[in-house]
């Protein structure tokens, strides 16, 4: 069982990235820019409100899941609304599915339990996966940087550090990683016309990735009471 909320997703986001990549790759460079510097809160806010979709959206992918032991693959459905209320629902070989909601960093439920663990064990870096990293919260200490071809951020909140790095140019990106000593998970997402299109999340130190590529962005949809409840 994992101790924290942040401990789900971060496991999560390592799982999918080696199914991208198919095992254990070298170790990953920080992504942290020189020149990080005490910033206002304020600033980074506004900085994560940029990926904040504007209405509900529904996400329709294809994903795969790595581990050193094999892999699987599968499709699944994210419904969005904004700032911070997730569903998640998808099918994977065998007729086995699941699904989970997720508010913030925090797992409200998730059915079956141990499959949904497995593919989303870290919360903060599912939701940056997905282009849309969540608001840091108020006990963290904050560090940054505005420059020319990027923007960056830094989430100090021990015994994790979080960099997240905004590229501004050619194909924009978000890289994310977390660090506890070293670099213990990291996500990379490419945009297209400002949203997602494709998703990895690492977790060197266990060789396990999971990686999407979105198939479908459905921006007219509504959602009711029933969406957030547990089957």
């Amino acid at each position: 069982m994992l101790d924290h909320p942040r401990d789900f997703a971060y496991y999560a986001l390592g799982c999918c990235m080696i199914a991208a990549l198919g095992g254990c790759g070298p170790r990953l460079a920080s992504i942290a820019p020189v020149g990080l510097a005490p910033i206002e809160r304020s600033v980074v806010a506004e900085w994560q409100a940029a990926f904040v979709p504007p209405g509900p959206r529904r996400y329709d992918l294809r994903w795969r899941f790595l581990t050193p032991k094999g892999s699987t693959a599968g499709r699944a459905a994210i419904r969005v609304a904004p700032p911070d209320s997730l569903r998640f629902d998808y099918r994977g070989p065998f007729g086995r599915a699941g699904a989970a909601v997720l508010v913030g960093d925090s797992v409200i439920w998730a059915e079956p339990e141990k499959d949904v663990r497995a593919l989303i064990p870290l919360a903060p870096l599912f939701w940056a996966a997905l282009g849309m990293p969540l608001a840091a919260p108020e006990e963290s200490v904050l560090w940054g940087l505005d420059g020319q071809d990027r923007r960056a951020w830094r989430e100090i909140l021990s015994p994790d550090t979080i960099d997240v790095v905004h590229v501004r140019i050619a194909e924009a990106r978000l890289l994310t990683q977390l660090r506890r000593g070293g670099i213990a998970a990291a996500t990379d997402v490419r945009f297209a016309d400002g949203i997602a299109i494709q998703g990895e999340m690492r977790f060197p130190p266990d060789g396990v990735a999971f990686v999407f590529t979105i198939e479908g962005v459905d921006t007219t949809v509504a959602f009711d009471a029933a969406t957030w409840r547990r089957p």
